[in-house]
């Protein structure tokens, strides 16, 4: 069956008139600045990418300038890239007033069937400066092409982006690779809060050490509540205790449920959310998880001969990390 690569045309108009070119090239010729490997790519671009609706990869240096690329695997509406596969690249550093940047630059996606690389290249200079520091392409690849199977983009949920830059320098080439963490292992932990109504004069605490997916854990309650809720809802979170390797924009995306256990009726209080954990960003959560004025009534269930239970389940996990 004949590929997207077989029958391409290699300069086309996109609605912004904004001209691009498509061309390819040996797989033997990795991208010369940047390559980002996708495990589970179905499950990025569905249940961890809820908030930002992109990836944003590890920072390269080009030039002696800072760069991440960022992908929307359901394009990006808001510039016209619906059902297009849309393909940014971002300038991390900030430049002074005045200043300015011009780039070409190159996204490259691997065809894994033929080993070759399809090159996507603005013909147009970017301007990167002090107000612009974002450019890119939003109609890179239709989505059709990208997702069918004859194309080789992606093979068993796994797929290549790669860029290039071209200033004047370019500086040795980095890489990141995004991996599942899901296992078979147990990715529950319930916290026994005994003698809770001693444990509820505190502002906070924590409960023990516990290891998911090979990482270290711990839940960090409120039970007077955290800031805007103080006094009046129990605060719950979860963090990361271990995060030395999180370094250089590497993350550790997350989905997962805070609960509360209920005692009496079996009714547990769940909420979901997910978050990318790094060095500066370690806990996320619930300030307003349950009404303080609920948690001693026995009829609700929640505290029972002064226990109280409390659980984390991991539902996915994907780690973004240099390689």
């Amino acid at each position: 069956m004949a590929s997207f690569l077989d029958h391409m045309q290699y300069t086309f108009k996109i609605e912004n008139s904004t001209e691009i070119i498509r061309s390819i090239r040996s797989g033997e010729q990795p991208p010369a600045h940047y390559k980002l490997d996708v495990d589970s790519f179905s499950q990025v671009a569905t249940s961890l990418l809820l908030e930002s609706c992109f990836l944003e990869s590890t920072e390269f240096n080009v030039g002696g300038y800072r760069w991440v690329i960022q992908i929307y695997p359901n394009g990006n509406e808001k510039d016209n890239g619906d059902g297009h596969i849309s393909i940014y690249l971002k300038l991390c550093d900030k430049l002074k007033p005045h200043f300015f940047i011009n780039v070409i630059f190159r996204a490259l996606i691997y065809d894994q069937e033929r080993n070759k690389y399809l090159i996507i290249q603005d013909l147009q200079e970017k301007h990167f400066d002090a107000t612009n520091a974002i450019w890119g392409m939003p109609r890179a690849l239709p989505q059709s092409a990208f997702y069918s199977e004859c194309n080789g983009f992606l093979v068993q949920d796994r797929c290549t982006f790669g860029a290039e830059v071209f200033i004047i320098n370019t500086n040795t080439p980095t890489g990141a690779k995004v991996s599942t963490l899901d296992s078979n292992s147990t990715r529950t932990y319930t916290w026994r809060l005994e003698k809770f109504s001693e444990i509820s004069i505190y502002d906070n605490t924590y409960s023990p050490e516990f290891t998911i997916d090979s990482r270290t854990w711990k839940l960090h309650v409120y039970p007077k509540g955290y800031g805007a809720q103080k006094d009046k809802s129990l605060s719950l979170y979860l963090e990361l205790a271990q995060r030395n390797d999180l370094t250089a924009g590497n993350k550790l995306y997350v989905e997962y449920e805070l609960g509360m256990k209920n005692q009496l009726s079996g009714e547990d209080r769940i909420r979901t959310t997910q978050h990318a954990f790094h060095k500066s960003s370690a806990d996320w959560g619930f300030p307003s998880f349950v009404p303080i004025s609920d948690l001693f009534i026995s009829s609700k269930g929640w505290v029972m001969d002064d226990v109280l239970l409390l659980e984390v389940r991991f539902k996915h996990s994907f780690m973004l990390k240099n390689i």
